[in-house]
């Protein structure tokens, strides 16, 4: 599929360390999914942070396993590990991520055609009537999610990776074969989670390397020294 940039991960270390971060800029994987590289700022990435800790009610002291699984935080109210939120409330940090992702397509998409689910087609993203949004960690080399279609009608998931570096995997109905890549800090993956597209999708392994986006996030919130947080937002219409 097309791409605006060349796709390379790499990140500029003088970016990051303050010499002006990296603009963000799209990859068109299948016509229902796009990644957007250097989505968020490393400020943005701070303030989502500090959210997620603030909603965290995950038990903690448990023994730790042999080889951890990935682990669903606790972020909701009564015990459930998603906060919702309903279109028209006071905006957050998460509709903020939601609304610049939307943006960022928006202007990117020189060929919409080569992505109609997310611009032009039956769904807008930020039209939508609710959104809940829930964060995995996972634990750097063997955190992983098998392969899966999220079969969740009348919805989008825009997915922002935090922290470690991550080994994901997409496969589209349009595409070939599938696609492994590097989902870095700050990176922003948008995709239909219909059973009609079909997007298979997977994390398969995190670096113990981080960008150095990263690696500054990292230096403020320690648990992302060895963690990767994956942070869904789903959207519904």
């Amino acid at each position: 599929m097309a791409s605006a940039r060349d796709s390379s991960p790499n990140r500029d270390v003088s970016a990051a360390m303050g010499g002006g971060e990296e603009q963000a800029f799209i990859e068109v994987f299948d016509t229902a999914c796009v990644l957007i590289r250097n989505a968020l700022t490393l400020e943005e990435q701070e303030r989502l942070c500090a959210y997620i800790e603030e909603k965290d009610k995950t038990p903690a002291g448990k023994p730790r396993a042999m080889v951890p699984a990935p682990q669903t935080l606790i972020l909701g109210e009564d015990g459930h590990p998603q906060v919702r939120y309903v279109r028209g409330e006071d905006p957050t940090v998460v509709s903020a991520l939601v609304e610049k992702a939307s943006g960022i397509l928006k202007q990117q998409l020189v060929d919409p055609a080569s992505c109609p689910l997310i611009s032009n087609g039956k769904f807008k993203i930020c039209d939508y009537r609710s959104l809940a949004m829930a964060t995995i960690r996972y634990e750097a080399p063997d955190g992983r999610f098998p392969a899966h279609v999220d079969h969740c009608s009348d919805s989008f998931v825009v997915l922002a990776s935090l922290g470690r570096t991550a080994n994901f995997m997409v496969k589209g109905l349009s595409m070939d074969a599938r696609k492994d890549f590097k989902f870095c800090s700050g990176d922003v993956l948008v995709f239909d989670a219909s059973t009609t597209a079909a997007l298979l999708h997977s994390c398969v392994s995190i670096d113990e390397s981080a960008s150095p986006a990263g690696g500054l996030l990292a230096s403020k919130f320690p648990v992302l020294q060895k963690h990767r947080y994956g942070v869904q937002c789903r959207v519904f219409f």
